[in-house]
This record gives C-alpha cells, sequence and structure tokens, in this order.
C-alpha cells in the first residue's frame, strides 16, 4: 500500500508508508507553502488531532522540528480544529488524522487560514513541495513556547456550533425531552455528549474512552447495527454513530435501519428551508454523487440546488460562491452548516435534533413522509495505471447509449443522468488506494438495482480491457 495523497488529504499506514520522517517533510513541504502564501517568516499554526495511538509521536515530530508558533489544540474534532484558525486569527493548521479509515492508518489535512483544508490547487502544491523540497536548515527545536488551548477552543467550538443551531431551536431541542444512544467509538466526539446535556437531550454514551477502537472506524450500516439492542435497552429515540475525527455521523433508527446520509441531508434541508425567516437565496448545495431525494425535498420548497464534484472543499467552496444556507455530501452523513467551513458530525446531529423538535414527531415518521430514493453504493478494486482508459471507456458506452454523461475532468466523477430521477456515478476514491466507487439513485428500487448491475458489468469491461 502506498502513501495516498489528494486534496482530501494524505494517509498512509502508520510506520510503513507514514513514518515520522515522512511526516515532517511533509509538514515542512505545507510549512513552505504557508510561508510563501502569508508572506510571513514565522507563521503561526493550529495544530490537532484525532484519538489513533500514532497521533501523539507525529503531532510531537512536527512540532520539534518546524521553526513556527504552534497553537496545540491536542485532541479534537476535526471542524473544532478549524474553527480554532478562526478563533486563533492563525495562518493556517494542521489536523493529524486518517478520518474514516481504520486505526493503524493516520494522515494530515492542510488548513488555510479560514480553517477550511486547502483547495485542490493549493494542495497540488503542498504535494509537489514535499517531492521536491529537502529540509532548510534541520534541526531538532529544544526551546519553544507552544500554546495548549484545547480546553478553551471546546468551550468556544461548543458554542459556535449551538450559535448554529440557533436560541429558539435550542429551546425546542430542551422540551422535546429527546434520549439518545451516542457512539463516538473511541473518537472525538465523544466531546458531543455534554454538548448533548447542556441542551437538554439524554445522551447514553457507549464507547467513550478515547482510543478504544470497540468496531470499524467508519460508521455504516455494517458497523452501527450491533446498538440496535442498546437502542431497545435503553428505550432510546435513535443511535448516532461518529468516525475518529467526528465529520461524519451516521444513524440508526430504532427499527434497526440506517439512515442514509443523503437522508440526513435532505432531513436537514427541509428543516433549515422550513425554519427560514428570509425566503431570498434559498439554495442548498450538494456534491454530484448525493442522492436526488435532496434535490426533491429542497424542490418543495422553492429553492435551488447546486451542485459540486465531490470533495468537501468543493462544497465549502460553492457555499461560499453562491451564498447557500447549507450544503453537504450525502455519502458522509456529515452536513456544512455556515459560517461552519467543513463537515460536522456533531452539528449535523444538533440538526437533526432540531427538526425532530421542531415537528414534534419521531425520526421514524418524519422520515417515513419522504420521498423514497434508493441509493446503491459499491467499492472496486482497479488497477490505477488504467485510470483514464477506464473513464473513457465508461463515457464512451453510457454516450453510446444517448444519455447525458458529466464530467468536469478526467481525474474527476462521471456521472449519467439516466432519467429524470436516476443516475449512475463513477469516480476513483481520493482516500483509498486502487479503489474505484459506483453509485446508482433512483427512486425505484428495480431501477437502482439495474443501474447498478449495469455499472458494474461495464466497469470489469473496461478494468479487463489491456
Amino acid at each position: 500500500m502506498a502513501l495516498v495523497e489528494s486534496f482530501s488529504g494524505i494517509r498512509g499506514i502508520y510506520d510503513e508508508d507514514l513514518t515520522e520522517a515522512v511526516a515532517v517533510r511533509y509538514a515542512y513541504a505545507y510549512y513552505s507553502f504557508l510561508r510563501n502564501k502569508s508572506r510571513k517568516n514565522n507563521p503561526t499554526i493550529v495544530i490537532g488531532m484525532d484519538t489513533r495511538p500514532s497521533g501523539v509521536r507525529l503531532s510531537d515530530s512536527i512540532m520539534g522540528i518546524l521553526d513556527c508558533n504552534f497553537i496545540d489544540v491536542g485532541i479534537a474534532p476535526t471542524p473544532a480544529i478549524e474553527f480554532a484558525v478562526r478563533y486563533f486569527n492563525a495562518d493556517g493548521g494542521i489536523i493529524v488524522t486518517a478520518s474514516h479509515n481504520e486505526p493503524y492508518w493516520n494522515g494530515f489535512k492542510f488548513l488555510g487560514n479560514d480553517g477550511a483544508i486547502l483547495s485542490e490547487k493549493e494542495m497540488n502544491l503542498v504535494i509537489n513541495n514535499f517531492k521536491v523540497k529537502t529540509l532548510q536548515n534541520f534541526h531538532k527545536i529544544q526551546d519553544r513556547r507552544i500554546l495548549e488551548r484545547n480546553t478553551e477552543v471546546i468551550k468556544n467550538y461548543s458554542e459556535f456550533i449551538l450559535d448554529i443551531v440557533g436560541k429558539k431551536n435550542i429551546n425546542k431541542i430542551k422540551n422535546s425531552k429527546q434520549k439518545i444512544i451516542l457512539d463516538p467509538n473511541g473518537g472525538t466526539a465523544a466531546i458531543a455528549k455534554n454538548i448533548l446535556e447542556q441542551i437538554g437531550v439524554n445522551a447514553i454514551g457507549v464507547n467513550m474512552s478515547y482510543g478504544q477502537f470497540n468496531r470499524v472506524i467508519e460508521p455504516n450500516e455494517d458497523s452501527l447495527v450491533y446498538l440496535k439492542n442498546t437502542i431497545d435497552e435503553h428505550k432510546a429515540d435513535f443511535a448516532a454513530g461518529f468516525d475518529c475525527d467526528a465529520d461524519r455521523m451516521e444513524i440508526l433508527l430504532d427499527n434497526g435501519q440506517l439512515l442514509s446520509g443523503d437522508y440526513i441531508l435532505a432531513l436537514i434541508t427541509g428543516g433549515v428551508l422550513s425554519d427560514l425567516n428570509n425566503p431570498k437565496n434559498k439554495i442548498v448545495v450538494v456534491n454530484d454523487a448525493t442522492s436526488n431525494v435532496v434535490r426533491e425535498v429542497a424542490r418543495k420548497f422553492g429553492a435551488k440546488v447546486r451542485e459540486s464534484e465531490v470533495g468537501e472543499i468543493n462544497v465549502v467552496q460553492e457555499i461560499q460562491k453562491s451564498k447557500a444556507i447549507a450544503g453537504g455530501e450525502g455519502s458522509s452523513g456529515g452536513v456544512i452548516m455556515p459560517p461552519s467551513k467543513c463537515r460536522d458530525g456533531i452539528l449535523t446531529l444538533l440538526m437533526v435534533l432540531s427538526v425532530v423538535a421542531q415537528q414534534q414527531k419521531t425520526l421514524n415518521d418524519i422520515i417515513e413522509k419522504f420521498p423514497k430514493y434508493y441509493t446503491l453504493r459499491r467499492k472496486m478494486e482497479f488497477d490505477k495505471l488504467k485510470h483514464d482508459n477506464i473513464k473513457k471507456y465508461l463515457k464512451n458506452y453510457y454516450s453510446k447509449k444517448g444519455l447525458e454523461t458529466k464530467e468536469k475532468n478526467i481525474k474527476g466523477s462521471l456521472k449519467i443522468l439516466t432519467g429524470k430521477n436516476s443516475f449512475a456515478w463513477f469516480r476513483a476514491s481520493k482516500t483509498e488506494g486502487n479503489i474505484f466507487r459506483i453509485i446508482a439513485d433512483s427512486d425505484k428500487k428495480e431501477e437502482a438495482e439495474k443501474l447498478m448491475e449495469e455499472a458494474v458489468n461495464v466497469f470489469n469491461k473496461a478494468n479487463e480491457r489491456k
């Protein structure tokens, strides 16, 4: 397995692809980029991490080498570290995390001075720096003043996201007396329990000890199904499961069904639009892999939907450009709510609780009224050297069928509009090497299954070609 390098960040297996030497070189590559951009010889960098066992060693190795001002926020959710960059008016930030990858992985997310992850163009500069730059004046820095600000950041981040939810909605949540299961799985979302209890939610925590991972890191149907027994035992409304850095959150309903990220985004879209005082600029941003259920819900409120390429920063940039009220990537279960500039699993959970409190119904009953869409996902292994030829083959196949295809560039996603309410979608993963993702989405189950079967067959043919 090689180091995974993309605009989503840097990831690798710790002590194999991602050694402390690699970490220092990448940090220096980012530091060089930041000095050039900020025109400061001594930029201020916020640094924080998730709860992986290798995080402290990687973080310490970086702070021991880079000759700059550090604000160390320690273990904190990715959205809180991004908030800290803005809060401290820093020049950038480094998050030591591999997000939803397994614990033996680690990596980095590099941030701009607005707290958002770097754009694809900026990240490419960092990657290029890593490949061509050598450490200048390399030495271990013995004495340095590092500001440690974990408690301050968590407190102010909590206030920041509660302010986004709004006092009116928080009061409704308090009065609704909701009870949920909270499963951070040893990750940074453990701080959500205190936030939830502040607003009157009975949050029953499981797997709350940092660094103790008792299930697969990525929250999905398979990894969260065991929480059904916990929901039943405590007569809870639902369970919320997070990944390690808390930018992803998925919900297991009390009937044992997973509420997909697409439906979470649709739910919050409906809630935000119904709660909107100013009807102007009703715009929601999604990525091009998001189920059409979000588009249909937005349409009911007379809102426009803008579509971006997959990638958190692409959604963030489109939200800023169009001054949208909300956005997100349906595949990840993390909604982006301005003025926040990232997916935020804890904020997403608060917004779900807000919608439930507004409607005074169970989450099951609310979702039951939503349009039915069927979204199928597959991961396919492929030869990375064949990537471009695979994409060309796929595009040619569907174009010959007379279907509209959307493709920004050969390295991005390929979306095929197969009907008014259905599509097929292909893209090589930016966070998992040698994986191609396929999605089929339709308001008819049989159509979604048919689209996926066809997509897999065509992909296999493309991958088998020499």
